[in-house]
């Protein structure tokens, strides 16, 4: 990076920073600036990766049936259209189904392996992994116990018992994703203050001729 857009950033950077002291004109000039240049990256990046390519590489040579999605895109723009803004429901209601039947034909093999996976040797190598493994299974199946409603929880100790248990392990479960979204927040914030101390001090003593 040059000297100028090591300014750049860093500047942007304690910007974003000076929120935690309180939400103020700088913050919310910068907020707008990257909110803006990240929409503008977005189109630049769809426009070169898909729109030109497809009209330079296919269209142009032949396929012209690529038109007909391609004006069907453009129908969703005449909902800033009061009088016909009823036709931009076509081509999102297109969308809405082609992405639902898209889940419905290739999500749900993921979940699937998920269930089997839970389907595991109680025997390990180990007599560690024998524990690790009893446990992943008395673990999994209680937190899907604790979602069965069939059988009464008053009556059945037992189910009582592994309701119980499948709650404290949701929560487990839930704590320790929040735990590695926490973890990656502040790897993100170590990397922050890490071109500060090292990129951008190191080039203003540079300049300062220290």
């Amino acid at each position: 990076m040059s000297s100028t857009q090591i300014w750049i950033a860093a500047l942007g950077t304690l910007a974003l920073f000076s929120f935690l002291y309180k939400e103020n004109p700088v913050y919310r000039a910068v907020e707008h600036a990257f909110i803006g240049l990240s929409a503008a990256h977005v189109v630049i990046m769809n426009i070169d990766n898909y729109i030109r390519p497809i009209w330079r590489d296919e269209i142009a040579k032949g396929s012209y049936s690529l038109v007909i999605p391609f004006l069907l895109g453009l129908l969703v723009y005449t909902r800033y259209s009061k009088g016909i803004s009823w036709v931009a429901r076509i081509p999102i209601s297109m969308t809405v189904g082609y992405g639902v039947g898209y889940v419905l034909s290739y999500e749900p093999l993921p979940f699937l392996r998920q269930v089997t996976d839970n389907f595991i040797k109680f025997s390990g190598k180990t007599t560690g992994a024998t524990i690790n493994n009893i446990l992943f299974f008395v673990l999994s199946m209680s937190a899907v116990l604790y979602f069965f409603f069939t059988i009464s929880r008053d009556k059945y100790l037992p189910m009582q018992w592994l309701g119980t248990l499948g709650r404290f392990t949701i929560v487990m479960a839930l704590g320790a994703s929040y735990g590695n979204t926490v973890q990656g927040r502040i790897s993100l914030l170590l990397g922050r203050l890490q071109f500060l101390l090292k990129d951008w001090l190191s080039d203003t003593l540079h300049i300062l001729k220290f």
